[in-house]
């Protein structure tokens, strides 16, 4: 018969291999930190945070050069580098490091200079400090970083080949622009080539279907996603300085048109992913104007979008076979139309508030393709066929509403003891958007005859349904003459 032994002994005896471990697992943390190849791996971390940096200034240098096809390179291979400095410090974290590495700031010549600059440091890589750091940690054993040193270094010849290419035809655009008209990455090593293998990676083994693709529309892609991030930042800055002004029509107008291009933008960074990217850009901080100049930027930025830049981005899209990204950007395109002519309107009409609080008392917003319009479609939407039913409809909505009597006159007398009587008074409404986020409140003055006697003025006055306060009845009870107001109120009713 087996004896059982005693619980407080099984617990100790767990207790001391729990301790025996974590002392076994700080006890080889401590030695892989004093290794070369820890000290390798963070010189290595550094340099491709730094050449990662560097090549997304130099793909900008590019761009402003109009050499497209260098920009694409660079951007490719800026990601491989990024990749690179993910994998070694991911080791370097299971060794214990903390504190990664961060970007120097990156020194930008002209894209002859810095062509010269990435080859030379795609070269050393791949000559000299992959080779030392690869040998030392086959010799310490550190097999994992070994092999991330293997990839890189096999990499990196690939890099330097195609700088080195492209420096040396750099003059003959014909021949760079056919060339490097489309990159694919490696998602695994980061090699950077102008043709997708047969079947896998010739350094890594990863599958060929697994490769980014950079060609014109990725880059096309991402610089609609900036413009459409940074116009759905703007407009809703637009639409708060509109409030405030009082033009509560168009902070409405500007609230829908926000939407619909953060669907552009969301429509076209799915397409993105889909092609491998993984950093989202961000918007940057509008410039606030009057409404009128707001009017006027939104209106010229609309413009340009429908008539130049999604044309060629569509054609480009077609000419690539992108037929996904073909078909957002003709969307869009047909949208920031309509989007180009309410703002025209608006901006015709600025100082003529009754035409605008008719006309955009309530605009809707298309789901799909993002056209906003002031009336529903019959059915379906012209530009995407999208059902009616589905479109948002933006209407105001009164939040809080006060009252202040400005003015209260007898203007005429119709009979002994009974006459008509001007009541004009100040409503000041606040707004919030369809989301319940206060807009901005709106004084409104109004006037309207009442009749009554010089004793006894009472009774209710309902505003019509075409009336910003449709729903609400203004009771009023006034006692001689408006010199004693017994009772103005506004109520829902």
């Amino acid at each position: 018969m087996m004896q059982r032994k005693p619980k407080r002994a099984v617990t100790f005896l767990v207790a001391v291999i729990v301790l025996v471990g974590l002392f076994a697992i700080m006890h080889m943390t401590a030695s892989a930190a004093n290794t070369d190849t820890y000290a390798n791996l963070y010189a290595s971390v550094q340099g491709e945070t730094n050449a990662s940096a560097a090549y997304r200034a130099f793909a900008e240098q590019a761009t402003a050069e109009g050499y497209l096809a260098v920009a694409r390179l660079f951007s490719a291979t800026a990601d491989a580098e990024a990749k690179h400095a993910a994998d070694e410090w991911a080791i370097l974290v299971d060794m214990g490091a903390t504190i990664r590495p961060v970007a120097a700031t990156p020194t930008v010549g002209t894209t002859a200079e810095n062509l010269l600059t990435a080859f030379n440091g795609e070269t050393y890589e791949y000559t000299v400090m992959y080779p030392e750091f690869l040998a030392t940690a086959q010799a310490e054993g550190i097999t994992s970083a070994a092999r991330i040193f293997n990839l890189a270094m096999r990499a990196e010849e690939v890099h330097a080949g195609n700088y080195a290419d492209v420096l040396a035809h750099l003059t003959d655009a014909a021949y760079i622009n056919s060339k490097y008209a489309t990159v694919y990455r490696c998602v695994t090593c980061g090699e950077v080539v102008t043709a997708l293998p047969a079947s896998r990676c010739p350094i890594c083994g990863a599958a060929a279907d697994t490769f980014v693709v950079y060609n014109q529309t990725y880059f096309n892609l991402y610089a609609s996603v900036q413009g459409e991030t940074n116009a759905t930042a703007a407009y809703r800055a637009f639409a708060k300085q509109a409030a405030e002004e009082g033009y509560i029509a168009v902070a409405r107008l500007f609230s829908a048109t926000s939407d619909a291009e953060a669907k552009h933008a969301e429509d076209e960074w799915a397409v993105l992913v889909d092609m491998g990217a993984s950093v989202r850009p961000v918007a940057a901080t509008p410039t606030v104007g009057t409404t009128a100049e707001n009017l006027l930027t939104a209106f010229n930025g609309e413009t340009y979008e429908y008539t130049v830049m999604y044309p060629d981005f569509l054609a480009a899209a077609q000419a690539e076979g992108m037929s996904n990204a073909a078909r957002i950007f003709n969307l869009a395109m047909r949208a920031e139309e309509i989007h180009a002519g309410n703002y025209a309107d608006v901006l015709a009409n600025l100082s003529d508030r009754d035409y605008i609080n008719t006309k955009y008392a309530t605009v809707y917003r298309c789901i799909v393709c993002g056209e906003v319009v002031t009336e529903l479609p019959a059915s379906r939407c012209p530009i995407c066929g999208a059902a009616k039913e589905t479109f948002v409809e933006y209407s105001h909505t009164i939040s809080k509403v006060s009252t202040n009597i400005k003015c209260f006159t007898a203007i005429q007398e119709t009979a002994k003891n009974s006459r008509v009587w001007e009541l004009t008074f100040i409503i000041i409404i606040s707004y919030t958007d369809e989301n319940g986020i206060f807009i901005g409140n709106e004084n409104v003055e109004y006037s309207i005859l009442l009749n009554g006697n010089n004793a006894n003025l009472s009774g209710e006055y309902k505003f019509a349904k075409e009336h910003d306060l449709a729903g609400y009845t203004l009771v009023y009870d006034i006692k001689g003459n408006g010199s004693n107001i017994k009772e103005f109120t506004l109520i829902k009713k």
